[in-house]
């Protein structure tokens, strides 16, 4: 029994060290799987001789991009995952055994950014390698990166100053995606693009299809539903800036794809707005989707005040007489549209606030308040089927949600009553109770006091 029980216990650690080490690549760094990784390199790694803190090199200002040091690599995922410098760099370990890089060619250099997409894909594109970190690796980052904006510059202009893999991810420091210090975790995405898209230096004269790039995207996207979903609410669904432009294979939307960009988070929406003539007028006159009525990186919380033919509205841009050759009618939708929200929208609040009076006078309202729900949820729904740019639908969803207000007003009135006539039923049973302690009171004082 004791050996089967070595036999047992030698097998869970066997299970316990291979899984610790090879968790998703979006899991925060486990240290439990750390703790089987050296720390510090032996005395005699050839790398340290020239790069460490007193190496050859840490001498002149001018090298001292080529110093590293364990410190430096403790957060490193690859460090953490036991990895050292050769292993990414190439050349031999062992001081004994060291030849200069010049001369070695199993040295991987990096003399331009050109080479860093090549010099990660040497692992990161190598399924079989990747298979002893997870089951399941992805290995298309490399190619993906050769079809982004970044890339194809790089491929026209090598020296370019230009993001690769370090710029994102880290060079010495780089964490697992699912760090919270991690430059692309997703609370961070932003601001390590602003980095480069927020220098206006840099970006100055860029351009992708003949447009120019700009560089107030983090500036807008601060300001964004998205941003402020993110930021300040937690939501790390939020689309931030990798969300609609790609991770690895990053390019701005064409005009015909932003309802696709838009449309892998808001499904309904993008369903309706694909099968619209709206699409098409949209692509023809180089209007993208989406974005023309809702912006692109400074995209707000919709409102009904953008619905309609009203100063400010958005179709009112469009439909005014003259204007892109919008039709007169589809002015006349968007009015009807506006005045069936704006209809329920008063109802449900007229109907909201007698309940709360009801509430407040101690009456029972849970089951209309609960049925209120009913005409929020076809509020809900005629606001997103604002998107097919078809009145029936919409009208039929108010109609829905005007039904459902026009009971719970009912009900509302009713209680309301309840609580006047129990008021008045109370008042009227007051009045025999005062004159029965009236009638004692004049008996009492009429009854003669004994004086034994």
């Amino acid at each position: 029994m004791k050996a089967l029980a070595s036999i047992i216990f030698g097998i869970t650690l066997f299970h316990s060290a291979v899984f610790a080490a090879a968790p998703d690549e979006n899991d925060a760094v486990v240290p439990v799987a750390e703790a089987a990784v050296p720390e510090r390199l032996e005395e005699d790694y050839s790398c340290m001789f020239c790069h460490g803190k007193n190496g050859t090199l840490a001498g002149p200002e001018k090298n001292r991009h080529l110093i590293v040091s364990e410190e430096d690599l403790k957060t490193d995922i690859h460090w953490r995952k036991g990895l050292r410098c050769h292993e990414c760099h190439g050349g031999n370990p062992k001081l004994d055994d060291f030849v200069d890089h010049r001369n070695d060619p199993s040295f991987r250099s990096l003399t331009s950014p050109q080479d860093v997409p090549g010099f990660c894909g040497h692992c990161h594109s190598n399924t079989k390698y990747m298979r002893r970190y997870r089951p399941s690796p992805r290995v298309d980052q490399e190619t993906e990166y050769w079809t982004s904006g970044h890339g194809q510059l790089l491929q026209e202009k090598p020296t370019a100053k230009v993001a690769t893999c370090v710029s994102c991810h880290g060079g010495h420091d780089t964490r697992a995606v699912g760090d919270l210090e991690s430059r692309v975790y997703p609370t961070r995405v932003a601001k390590t693009c602003a980095v480069c898209h927020a220098d206006a230096e840099l970006m100055a004269g860029r351009n992708y299809h003949d447009r120019p790039l700009g560089h107030q995207q983090f500036e807008l996207w601060s300001k964004s539903v998205h941003a402020q979903a993110m930021m300040k609410k937690g939501d790390l669904s939020a689309a931030t800036c990798n969300d609609c432009h790609g991770n690895h294979g990053a390019v701005p939307p064409d005009v015909d794809s932003v309802a696709n960009a838009c449309g892998t988070c808001h499904v309904k929406v993008a369903e309706l707005f694909a099968t619209t003539k709206m699409k098409h007028s949209f692509e023809k006159i180089d209007l993208p989707g989406c974005a023309t009525c809702h912006g692109n990186h400074e995209i707000r919380s919709p409102t009904d005040k953008m619905l309609g033919m009203i100063d400010g509205a958005l179709c009112a841009r469009c439909h005014e007489e003259g204007e892109h050759g919008a039709t007169l009618a589809g002015a006349e939708i968007a009015r009807q549209m506006h005045d069936g929200l704006a209809d329920l929208v008063t109802q449900i609040s007229t109907v909201e606030e007698k309940l709360d009076k009801a509430e407040r006078l101690g009456m029972e309202i849970r089951g209309p308040r609960f049925r209120l729900r009913d005409a929020n949820d076809a509020l809900t729904n005629a606001r997103t089927l604002v998107h097919t740019f078809a009145i029936e639908p919409v009208q039929e969803a108010v109609t829905e949600g005007l039904t459902v207000t026009t009971e719970v007003d009912a009900d509302a009135e009713a209680v309301l009553k309840e609580y006047t006539n129990r008021r008045v039923w109370l008042g009227l049973s007051l009045v025999p109770i005062f004159a029965v302690v009236a009638l004692l009171v004049l008996y009492i004082r009429s009854t003669p006091i004994s004086k034994s």
